[in-house]
């Protein structure tokens, strides 16, 4: 099996567990890391032993052995690298989300058609074996049509103080919104084979976060006074096969749950977490639960990351190609419209 060399852009937090994961799996090797602190770019290297250290991604990208890239940066950041990676041949790995903007997803993903590279958007819930699993359940029919779907991944006290690059509007762009309601936008247009969204209406606001000076029990810190991005985010989406997709985000909230995400089918209903069929049966009510086996964080990486070497190796496409993860670009820009607007966005895919 052929090593995929990669170079690694950006040196925080989400870099390291890209780097455990690679740790753990053959044929991908980090042989350079470029991140704006220097110093950060160096210690990694040490503790990885990745031969090349820079400061500028742009000295990363003219190395000849280097044949990919993991884009680890700020989510407001994320275009610039991409863009430049794919333009320098390169074939990218960038995290979740894409971009925090409509305008920076459509430039990546230009970029990605009119390079002969993979873009892929790293999102590791696409390699749970539940979300598999579900995708199989609504591809086989069993829950006939599928009008309404309610999404949701939120957080009683969680804000990610750990780091202001989550908290400012120029290093983040977007708060709770893009950085954990990506994951339960993906979810639901994933399972439903990516409808595309047609109008969005909803509220964005951060009324808590600024206020709160310590979350509770124990919960991640941060700092009030440094967050200027949304800490809670919902809205009503309609898709362009008449069903309503209802979304729900938070990173604080006065609540213990928003919910689930659920599938409500002419057939059958599913829940997701845990994964369950609720049909009618035999003259009766039934709920069957499928024993999709949980792995933990690691694995999902690792399965991430091994698709992306994979698909380098054998000339696939991209395993989560940027084309079906501008639709969550779609939707989260219509719930900024719709929110700073007060009423109802009209959406549409735009021409990539």
């Amino acid at each position: 099996m052929r090593t995929v060399k990669v170079g690694l852009i950006g040196a925080g937090g989400i870099a390291q567990t890209h780097l455990r994961a690679i740790h753990l799996v053959e044929g991908i090797e980090v042989v350079a890391v470029a991140n704006r602190t220097k110093a950060r770019a160096v210690e990694t290297a040490k503790k990885w032993g990745i031969p090349h250290v820079f400061e500028d991604y742009q000295d990363l990208l003219e190395m000849d052995e280097v044949e990919a890239v993991i884009v680890c940066t700020p989510n407001q950041q994320h275009r610039a690298p991409t863009v430049d990676a794919l333009k320098a041949g390169k074939h990218v790995l960038v995290e979740k989300p894409m971009a925090a903007s409509l305008e920076d997803a459509i430039a990546m993903t230009r970029a990605a058609h009119a390079s002969d590279k993979i873009l892929m958007v790293g999102l590791k819930t696409r390699y749970s074996p539940h979300m598999q699993a579900a995708r199989s359940i609504f591809e086989s029919g069993e829950l006939g049509e599928v009008y309404y779907a309610e999404t949701v991944m939120a957080r009683r006290a969680g804000i990610p103080g750990f780091s202001d690059s989550f908290l400012r509007k120029e290093s983040a762009g977007l708060g709770a919104v893009a950085d954990i309601g990506v994951y339960a936008l993906d979810a639901a247009l994933y399972v439903m084979g990516h409808p595309r969204p047609v109008a969005v209406s909803g509220i964005a606001n951060n009324l808590l976060g600024t206020k709160f000076a310590r979350p509770v029990l124990g919960a991640w810190d941060w700092k009030p006074e440094e967050l200027e991005v949304e800490d809670f985010g919902v809205a009503s989406v309609r898709l362009d096969n008449g069903a309503l997709l209802i979304f729900k985000t938070a990173w604080i909230m006065h609540m213990d749950s928003l919910g689930g995400t659920i599938f409500l089918g002419t057939k059958a209903g599913m829940r997701l977490d845990p994964l369950t069929i609720y049909r009618n049966e035999w003259g009766m009510l039934t709920d069957t639960l499928p024993q999709a086996p949980r792995v933990e964080d690691i694995e999902l990486f690792k399965s991430e990351n091994l698709a992306f070497a994979d698909a380098i190796r054998e000339g696939k496409p991209s395993p989560i190609p940027a084309d079906e993860m501008l639709l969550t670009n779609v939707i989260i820009q219509g719930l900024i419209d719709s929110a700073e607007a007060g009423r109802e966005a009209q959406v549409s895919m735009p021409e990539v």
